[in-house]
């Protein structure tokens, strides 16, 4: 009995020490996961996967073959779950997750049909399901998904696009926020009633936030609890950057011809190269991170 009296002490701090490092959406504070797997993180690993040129064959996870990642459209999302890191094969072992498109439209927490882009949840990271089939949205009325071989990872519009989708699934694996401040893409979204805002300005602990017609923050500043800054605010792009700064940096790239690859919003080593063969054609400092001076010399160039 002493036994059992001891285990369940030992269960309730380990749970209450766990709790503590979840993820904080009450009021102002800025939402944070820890250990939990989140539909902000799968969106932003679909990003990735599309960024990166992810190749598509059937059966795969994300493992690596001469430099390149493969999987299929089940297995784009599973590789989120089982993920080791960015020189490693993610690992099944990490966790259960639904094997297949049918699986996860059966385990759903939650789901609706698609009629329309305004009959899709304002959810970063909600799955995207027709029959045979799965994506994942990512907000905006878009979509990521590793389309068949051929095609590979697509980004496209969710509904009203080239690829009908029919149903969107809540993963019973994921956290979904219900209020607070999110991080997606480079930018700050914040969340109401399980849905981020749009079109609006919120006071919130005193202080004006204004969102646009995507849900990003146009005005205003949250810091993360871990005290970095936002690239954006800081005025400086570099490799790991990501947001609609980082994609209108590409789009003057190309525009002065210094950059021919696809608009992705990350800011990988081609968009250094492309910064930094920007910065030897104006005779500034060859750093291949766009500063200030060199935005500001960027944009009087388009």
């Amino acid at each position: 009995m002493g036994k059992k009296i001891k285990f369940f002490v030992a269960g309730v701090i380990f749970a209450l020490a766990v709790s503590s490092l979840g993820i904080s959406l009450s009021g102002g504070s800025a939402a944070k996961a820890a250990s939990s797997k989140t539909g902000a993180g799968l969106a932003e690993h679909a990003l990735k996967a599309y960024s990166e040129g992810w190749q598509y064959s059937y059966g795969s996870y994300g493992q690596l073959r001469g430099g390149v990642r493969y999987s299929d459209c089940s297995g784009l999302i599973k590789s989120y779950f089982w993920w080791t890191g960015s020189g490693s094969d993610p690992n099944p072992s990490l966790a259960s997750v639904p094997s297949s498109s049918s699986s996860m439209l059966a385990s759903a927490s939650e789901s609706g049909s698609i009629s329309g882009a305004s009959s899709i949840p304002r959810i970063h990271g909600l799955i995207l399901y027709s029959p045979g089939h799965v994506g994942v949205y990512i907000g905006n009325n878009m979509a990521v998904d590793n389309r068949c071989s051929g095609q590979n990872v697509k980004l496209g519009a969710a509904a009203g696009g080239q690829y009908h989708w029919t149903k969107w699934v809540k993963l019973p694996q994921l956290s979904y926020p219900d209020n607070g401040f999110v991080k997606f893409n480079g930018s700050t979204y914040y969340y109401e009633n399980g849905q981020y805002v749009v079109n609006t300005t919120k006071t919130i602990d005193g202080q004006s936030y204004s969102f646009g017609p995507s849900g990003a923050m146009t005005a205003g500043s949250v810091s993360s609890s871990d005290g970095s800054t936002d690239i954006s605010s800081s005025g400086t792009l570099q490799v790991g950057a990501r947001g609609d700064s980082v994609a209108q940096l590409q789009n003057d790239l190309i525009k002065i011809g210094c950059m021919s690859y696809r608009v992705t919003g990350y800011y990988g080593s081609i968009t250094q190269s492309a910064v930094a063969k920007f910065q030897q054609m104006a005779d500034l400092k060859v750093t291949g991170i766009a500063d200030k001076e060199t935005l500001e010399a960027i944009s009087k160039s388009v």
